[in-house]
C-alpha cells in the first residue's frame, strides 16, 4: 500500500481533518495501530462522516470482512455522483434496514481527533504532576516530625535541686552494654537523701541512699537532649519505652487515612466527578493541616493527621487517574515511568525542611505552603471526559474537546457529526448500570458491590490477586527501605535527599525499560533486583557504607515497582473498574505500609536482621507471580470485559498483525511493526 498516497488523497477529500491525518500516517507505520485507525475510519463512515471511497478497497476488506456487501450502503452528503463512488458505483443514502446495527467508537478513536500528544496534553499532565510534589512531605518525613534525640529519666527530686542534666545522667541513669543510655530506666536510689548530700557527697557515698544493689526501676517521665532539636512529636509527647508504639503509630496513621481513602476514592469520583472532587480535597487538606500544627495532645495530632491523608491520598490518586485518561497510550508509557518524579522531588525537599526548622509544629505548618499552588486547579483543573460521557453530557464534551484543538492546533468535524460521533462511543450495558449509585445501600455494600466488578471472571479475579499481592509488597518493602536509615546508621538527612536522588533515576530509566521490555518484564526484574539488593545488606557486616549503597540500590528497584503496579492495575481494567482498581488495590497496600513502621521501630531493635530479611523474600516471591499479568505496551485501554480478557492475548495480537498486512505484498513488514 501507498501510504503516501493515501493520506494525500485523504487529505485531499477532507481538508476539515487533515490535521488527523499526521496521526494516520505515523500509525500505519506503527503497525499495532493500525487496526484501531482504520477501525475508526470505517466507524465514521458508518455514520456517514467520511466517504468510504478515501480508503483503498483492500484496507477496507481488511478491517471489514462485510465490507465488499455493504458498499452500496455508504453515503455521505458530499458525495452523491457516481464518479465519487468506489468503483465507479453509484451511492445512495442508506436505508433504516442497512443501518440496523449500531456503530461502535471508542473513546481512544474519538478523543484522538483533538490530537493526543499536543501542547494541551503535556500542560495539563505536567499541571497535576506539579502539584504531587508536597506528597511526599507528609507521607515520608515522621522521621523528622518525630525524631528521638537521647533521653533519660526525669527525676523530678534532682531537677528541684538544680542538679545539671549531666550530673543527673552520670549519677542515675544506666549504660546499656553498647554504651548507649539506657533511657527507660533509673537506678534504685533513695533520691531525696542524695540531694540533701549533694552531688559529689552522694557520688562518694553511693551505700548509703541505694535501695537495691545494681537495682533499677521504671520511670513515668523523661528528659530530652534539645541540642539537635528544639521540639519533636516525640519530644512533646514523650513517645519512647511504653509510648513507643505510639511513635510507629504517627507514621502508621497516614497510612490508615489512605487505607480509608482508597475505600471511598472510587464511589466519590463516580458520583461527583473528578474535578469537583479534587477541590474539596484540596480545602479539606489546607484546614487538616492548621489544626494538626495547633494539636495540643498526640490523640488529636493523629485524628487530624488521619483525616489529613484521606483527602491528600484522594486528590492524588484522582489526579493520576485523570491524567491516564486524557492520555495516548504512548502518553500513558512516560507518565508511568516518569510520574512519580514529582513524588521523588518532594521528598528532596523535606531534609531541606526539616534541617532548618527544628520545631515540628512549624515543620508541619511549612508542608502546606507548597500545597497553596493547588489553588490553580479551580480555574485549570479539567473534568474527566470519560465521566461526562458516562453522564450523557455530551456538549460538554464536545465543549472540552474543541478547547483542546484549539491548544493542540487542530481541526474538528462540525457539531452535529461531533454529536453523531460521541452517540457512538459504545458505553457498555454493565458500565452503565454501575455508573448509575444505589444510594439506598450502605456505603460497605456498594464498596462490596464495587470489588465484584474486579472478580467478575477467573481470568479478572486472577489477575485482581496477583496484583492486590503486587500492591501490598511493593508498598511493605518501599516503605521499609525509606524509613530504614536509623537501623543501619546512616544520617536521616543524606540517605533521604540520596533516596530521593535515587528514585528520580529510576524514574529516567525506567521509561526506556517499559517502552523495549514492557511492563510485564521490567516488573519481574525490577522485584528481583530489589530482593537482591536487600539481602546484600545481611552479607557486608557492620558496614554502614554498603548497608545504604545496596539499600539505595533496593530503593531504586522497589520505586519502579511502584510506579508499574500504579500504571498496571490502570491499563488491565475498564473504565468503570480503572478507578476502583487503583482504589482497591492501595487498600491492599495500605496493610502493607501500615506494618513498615512497627518492622522497622520495633521488631528491627529486637533483631536487626529481621526487617531486611522480610523486604528481601517477599520482594523474590512476588518476581515470580508478576510473570502471570499481561503485558500491556501495545494495548489500548480496555473498555469492556471482553477487551480484559484479550489483554496481551496472542489471539488479539494476530488479528492486529493481519489487520496490517504482516508481509511484504502488503506494504508492512515485520520490523516496521
Amino acid at each position: 500500500m501507498d501510504t503516501t498516497r493515501f493520506c494525500e488523497n485523504f487529505t485531499h477529500l477532507n481538508p476539515g481533518l487533515a490535521p488527523y491525518v499526521h496521526d494516520l500516517s505515523w500509525s500505519l507505520v506503527k503497525a499495532h495501530k493500525v487496526r484501531l485507525r482504520l477501525q475508526f475510519l470505517q466507524n465514521c463512515m458508518k455514520e456517514q462522516v467520511l466517504p468510504k471511497s478515501v480508503l483503498p478497497q483492500r484496507l477496507v476488506k481488511m478491517s471489514d470482512p462485510m465490507a465488499k456487501k455493504k458498499e452500496t450502503s455508504i453515503w455521505h452528503p458530499e458525495h452523491t455522483k457516481s464518479s465519487n463512488a468506489p468503483d465507479g458505483k453509484a451511492i445512495h443514502p442508506p436505508s433504516e434496514d442497512v443501518e440496523g446495527k449500531e456503530v461502535d467508537f471508542t473513546f481512544e478513536e474519538f478523543w484522538s481527533l483533538a490530537g493526543t500528544r499536543g501542547l494541551w496534553n503535556y500542560a495539563t499532565m505536567i499541571l497535576l504532576q506539579i502539584g504531587s510534589i508536597p506528597s511526599a512531605l507528609y507521607v515520608l518525613s515522621y522521621q523528622f516530625l518525630g525524631a528521638t534525640p537521647d533521653y533519660w529519666c526525669h527525676i523530678q527530686e534532682l531537677h528541684d535541686a538544680n542538679w545539671t542534666s549531666q550530673q543527673i545522667i552520670d549519677f542515675a541513669i544506666p549504660r546499656r552494654a553498647d554504651g548507649k543510655l539506657e533511657g527507660c530506666l533509673q537506678r534504685d536510689y533513695n533520691y531525696t537523701l542524695a540531694t540533701s548530700l549533694g552531688y559529689e557527697t552522694a557520688k562518694e557515698n553511693l551505700d548509703l541512699i541505694t535501695n537495691v544493689v545494681n537495682g533499677t526501676m521504671s520511670c513515668l517521665k523523661r528528659d530530652f537532649n534539645h541540642t539537635q532539636y528544639k521540639s519533636t512529636l516525640v519530644t512533646d509527647f514523650d513517645l519512647v519505652c511504653e509510648r513507643r508504639a505510639l511513635y510507629s503509630t504517627t507514621s502508621s496513621i497516614t497510612q490508615m487515612g489512605i487505607l480509608a481513602a482508597s475505600f471511598i476514592v472510587g464511589y466519590a469520583t463516580d458520583l461527583f466527578g473528578k474535578r469537583r472532587f479534587i477541590l474539596v480535597c484540596y480545602l479539606m487538606l489546607y484546614s487538616l493541616a492548621l489544626l494538626t500544627a495547633a494539636s495540643p495532645t498526640v490523640e488529636m495530632y493523629l485524628a487530624c493527621q488521619f483525616f489529613l491523608s484521606i483527602f491528600r491520598y484522594a486528590s492524588s490518586v484522582t489526579e493520576f487517574v485523570l491524567i491516564l485518561e486524557v492520555s495516548s497510550n504512548s502518553l500513558r508509557s512516560y507518565i508511568g515511568s516518569v510520574g512519580s518524579i514529582p513524588w521523588s522531588l518532594g521528598q528532596i525537599l523535606i531534609p531541606a525542611f526539616a534541617y532548618y526548622i527544628r520545631e515540628w509544629k512549624y515543620l508541619q505548618l511549612a508542608y502546606i505552603v507548597p500545597y497553596l499552588y493547588c489553588i490553580t486547579y479551580y480555574w485549570t483543573l479539567p473534568e474527566s471526559p470519560r465521566w461526562l460521557i458516562l453522564r450523557g453530557r455530551y456538549s460538554e464534551v464536545i465543549k472540552f474537546l474543541k478547547k483542546i484543538a484549539r491548544w493542540n492546533k487542530r481541526q474538528l468535524p462540525s457539531d452535529e457529526k461531533l454529536m453523531k460521533m460521541l452517540k457512538c462511543i459504545n458505553l457498555k450495558e454493565e458500565e452503565n448500570q454501575h455508573a448509575q449509585i444505589d444510594i439506598s445501600k450502605n456505603l460497605v455494600t456498594r464498596a462490596f458491590d464495587q470489588l465484584k466488578e474486579l472478580f467478575s471472571s477467573k481470568t479478572r479475579a486472577r489477575r485482581t490477586i496477583v496484583m492486590f499481592l503486587c500492591w501490598y509488597t511493593t508498598a511493605f518493602v518501599y516503605y521499609g527501605i525509606s524509613l530504614i536509615s536509623i537501623n543501619i546508621g546512616s544520617n536521616e538527612y543524606w540517605y533521604m535527599f540520596f533516596g530521593g536522588l535515587v528514585e528520580i533515576a529510576a524514574c529516567i530509566l525506567l521509561w526506556p525499560m517499559i517502552h523495549y521490555w514492557g511492563r510485564r518484564l521490567s516488573l519481574v526484574l525490577c522485584f528481583f533486583m530489589c530482593a537482591a539488593s536487600i539481602l546484600g545488606t545481611l552479607a557486608v557486616g557492620d558496614s554502614t557504607v554498603w548497608k545504604t549503597t545496596l539499600s539505595l540500590a533496593g530503593k531504586f528497584a522497589i520505586s519502579n515497582c511502584f510506579c508499574l503496579v500504579y500504571l498496571m492495575a490502570a491499563e488491565i481494567n475498564t473504565t468503570k473498574g480503572r478507578t476502583l482498581a487503583v482504589g482497591f488495590s492501595s487498600v491492599v497496600a495500605r496493610f502493607g505500609s501500615i506494618s513498615s513502621p512497627y518492622v522497622n521501630d520495633l521488631l528491627g531493635v529486637t533483631n536487626p536482621t529481621a526487617p531486611p530479611t522480610m523486604f528481601g523474600v517477599l520482594s523474590c516471591v512476588m518476581a515470580l507471580l508478576a510473570f502471570t499479568l499481561p503485558e500491556t505496551r501495545k494495548s489500548i485501554l480496555p473498555e469492556s470485559h471482553n477487551d480484559v480478557k484479550n489483554i496481551g492475548s496472542s489471539t488479539r495480537n494476530k488479528e492486529t498483525k493481519d489487520c496490517v498486512g504482516a508481509n511484504e505484498n502488503e506494504g508492512v513488514s515485520h520490523d516496521a511493526a
